[in-house]
């Protein structure tokens, strides 16, 4: 009869778990002892509510049931992920051309866990902002967005804004996304760092309910559009014109002597040097007796 009775309480207090609209806590732990249905229900309640959760707010890491590091943030001023850059730009940076990584390919930004900076995926696309932020911050590892916001550098009076290209409402699919196109309108010799970072951040208004930590590039200068014009190639190729060798200038002495022999390019110049390196010497000889 004991058991009967003992069974009987079991089902009643199945029953009114299951028929309570909002799950109280503090009733279930008025239990004594607790049966083991109930600690079976609690355990799959918590399970439910701890998924159902973070599918709401639109982020799964990978592999989330075997990383037990991973925990749903206290608050908001402890972000649980964060945005990364997963290489840095290729510098020297010029005013008007292309951003590139030091491989040659579009920037990739990632979204990772804190601290490990393991990869993470988001079944539902983010939309990102890349904006411009003085080179001196930051001045700490641990920044606010507060502090990050203030660091953002704006165009001068009267100029385009200072990022052209894949700037805004940019999206990230499965915790990845590359900037195909992204160019400065202008240089940086005009603030007192005389440096730039390129930040990304999550577009203000998304993502409310958890914080994605905003991230930067390395800090560098950038440019003026016209250095461009001159600057040696590192390596250079064999259609460069020639002047791009180092210790020749372009339209200087000579160049022009060069050109006058026929040698436009760097092919050329490979090609006159491994048929006749006498005619090089000569124009060598020829420019000695210009200067002196």
């Amino acid at each position: 009869m004991e058991d009967d009775g003992l069974r009987g309480d079991q089902q009643e207090d199945q029953k009114r778990l299951r028929d309570s609209p909002m799950w109280d806590l503090r009733q279930i732990l008025e239990f004594d002892p607790l049966p083991s249905s109930v600690t079976m229900l609690l355990e799959d309640m918590l399970r439910k509510v701890v998924r159902e959760e973070v599918e709401r707010i639109g982020l799964i890491p990978r592999n989330l049931e075997r990383q037990s590091q991973m925990q749903i943030p206290s608050s908001p001023e402890t972000p649980l992920y964060q945005l990364i850059f997963k290489s840095q730009p290729k510098t020297p940076i010029f005013a008007g051309a292309r951003i590139q990584d030091h491989e040659g390919r579009p920037l990739q930004i990632q979204l990772v866990v804190r601290p490990t900076r393991s990869p993470c995926s988001s079944p539902s696309p983010i939309k990102l902002e890349l904006v411009v932020l003085d080179g001196d911050f930051p001045a700490h590892d641990d920044w606010t967005s507060e502090e990050f916001e203030k660091a953002i550098v704006k165009e001068r009076t009267g100029r385009r804004p200072l990022l052209s290209g894949d700037v805004s409402n940019i999206t990230m699919r499965n915790g990845s996304t590359t900037i195909e196109d992204l160019q400065f309108t202008d240089n940086s010799s005009w603030i007192r760092s005389r440096h730039f970072r390129i930040g990304v951040r999550v577009m203000p208004g998304i993502f409310d309910r958890i914080v994605i930590k905003e991230n930067m590039t390395e800090k560098f200068t950038v440019k003026d559009h016209r250095g461009e014009l001159c600057r040696k190639h590192d390596p250079p190729v064999l259609t460069d014109e020639v002047w791009r060798l180092e210790k020749i200038g372009r339209n200087g002495p000579f160049h022009k002597k060069l050109s006058e022999n026929n040698i436009h390019n760097i092919q050329d110049f490979l090609k006159l040097h491994s048929v006749d390196s006498g005619q090089l010497r000569h124009v060598r000889t020829q420019l000695r007796s210009y200067w002196y």
